[in-house]
């Protein structure tokens, strides 16, 4: 019965685990399952939530060694067995617990210092089309500047000053574009 409840431990492992915690103070044949199930909680449930599982499944090794003493051992000895495999259980699947925040936590920082990075890569590229327009601006103003100066200028130096500032006027706008 213990096993066949063990298919809901990802759901409600808190649930189970102290319903397997109660059967296993009187019933040894449940104890692999309430094993597995502190395990889950373990990896599953915040740490004081599963200290409270915890502390119940060695309130249920006390009963149970109450329950069933084992003529020709301590029942201190088999209760501290019972604590320690259960403190594994539990201790193991704390473990699993943190590894499993450590490495979301160190997803998490990664994407943000990819994004940085990607931010950082996005505003050069803003600051060099920055520098070229500018740089294409200034170039339009020299031209039309000249023009502006020599107004009786040969024809077709006019023709080139024009030429040379329709294409900067182009280029400008294609590096806009980008």
């Amino acid at each position: 019965m213990g096993c066949a409840l063990l298919w809901i431990r990802r759901r409600r492992p808190v649930v189970l685990a102290l319903v397997l915690v109660a059967l296993s103070a009187a019933f040894e044949f449940v104890s692999g399952a309430m094993l597995v199930s502190l395990f889950t909680v373990a990896v599953h449930a915040r740490p004081r939530k599963t200290m409270e599982v915890f502390l119940a499944s060695v309130a249920a090794a006390f009963v149970f060694t109450l329950l069933h003493p084992e003529p020709g051992l301590s029942s201190v000895l088999l209760f501290l067995f019972g604590v320690v495999i259960q403190g594994s259980a539990v201790s193991w699947g704390m473990f699993v617990h943190h590894q499993r925040q450590l490495v979301r936590h160190v997803a998490a920082e990664a994407e943000l210092r990819a994004e940085q990075a990607q931010l950082r890569a996005r505003e050069a590229v803003a600051r060099e089309m920055h520098d070229v327009l500018g740089h294409r601006l200034s170039l339009l103003s020299v031209y039309a500047g000249a023009l502006e100066f020599r107004p009786d200028a040969a024809r077709e130096d006019i023709a080139r000053m024009a030429a040379v500032l329709r294409e900067s006027a182009h280029q400008a706008r294609r590096t806009c574009a980008r």
